[in-house]
């Protein structure tokens, strides 16, 4: 089978295209012929810096190993132990091991789930993680509530698509800052306001939310926290926020890790099911060392509206 690994850390060269045996399952293990992987920007980081210091200890790969975390695909073999799954089944998941290969080998606990039969694999493949991190930052961390004002920051994105969705499918306000030209697509997804960050200053036009979620950096991050009303919280997925400034604010500030429990996997998976959540594919790339870069490369570019997918 075929896999793209990266043997050193840098430019998009460093990824590399290998022949490799079909691995042999354990007992607890399902083989998934992979569908449809998505591009994040972990990976992204990850190719140029190697991994990044909020990554947990157990989540660090060793040089070579494949990028890639969320995947789709079809159950090809199953362990002699496995009860979940069945050859046949389509599942998505997140795999801590990379997902740049034609299979992969999952344990039967990891986060993986079966999906409906006829929903389609392709935007599924950018599915979890964006979903995943958002549910994390807006439910976990934002206990976000019905009736409350929230502020979005960088909701063109993948994470900041589902974000906007969530949010609003709890009943909050959404105000999301990303460029002008995303607008009439970011109210579509249920945004009540957006702010072109380009243009705007957010910071002298929004005041006194009950939650801020920023996916946009450092910068955006500082002038976030006197916007935000005593009691409120401000999450961030990009950036670590300041506990002593929470706390001269009178709020609460965390970071959010993706939450990858199979119990939340399975409300995002309802969610999408009845068309609560959807996945804006922005480009379709195949499953080659050529498409491969490319892909990085027009992600690195930046001004992503929702996800780039790559197709085996």
């Amino acid at each position: 089978m075929k896999k793209i690994i990266v043997d050193a850390y840098g430019s998009v060269d460093v990824m590399k295209e290998i022949e490799v045996s079909k691995p042999n399952l354990k007992p607890d293990q399902i083989l998934v012929k992979t569908a449809a992987i998505g591009v994040n920007d972990p990976d992204v980081v990850m190719r140029k810096s190697g991994p990044f210091p909020t990554m947990p200890k157990e989540m660090r790969p060793t040089l070579p190993h494949m990028l890639g975390q969320d995947f789709s695909g079809v159950v090809s073999e199953v362990g002699a132990s496995v009860t979940k799954f069945k050859v046949g089944d389509h599942v998505i998941g997140f795999s801590k091991n990379g997902t740049y290969a034609e299979f992969l080998v999952l344990n039967e606990t990891d986060s993986v789930a079966k999906v409906p039969d006829d929903l389609d694999l392709v935007p599924l493949g950018a599915f979890e993680l964006e979903a995943a991190t958002a549910w994390s930052a807006v439910v976990n961390n934002g206990e976000i509530k019905k009736g409350q004002k929230v502020l979005i920051h960088g909701g063109a994105g993948g994470v900041g698509t589902m974000a906007i969705q969530i949010a609003k499918d709890f009943g909050a306000y959404v105000i999301t800052t990303a460029k002008a030209k995303h607008k009439d697509y970011l109210m579509s997804l249920g945004a009540g306001q957006v702010i072109d960050y380009q243009t705007q200053d957010f910071s002298k036009l929004v005041n006194d939310l009950d939650l801020v979620v920023n996916l946009t950096g450092p910068k955006t991050l500082k002038s976030s926290y006197q916007i935000i009303k005593k009691g409120g919280r401000l999450v961030s997925v990009n950036g670590m926020p300041s506990k002593v400034k929470a706390t001269a604010y009178g709020i609460t500030a965390t970071y959010a890790f993706g939450d990858l429990s199979q119990d939340t996997l399975e409300k995002l998976i309802d969610l999408y099911s009845n068309d609560k959540l959807k996945v804006n594919i922005s480009q379709k790339y195949q499953f080659n060392l050529n498409d491969v870069k490319q892909s990085h490369l027009d992600f690195e570019k930046g001004s992503n509206q929702g996800k780039r997918v790559i197709v085996f």
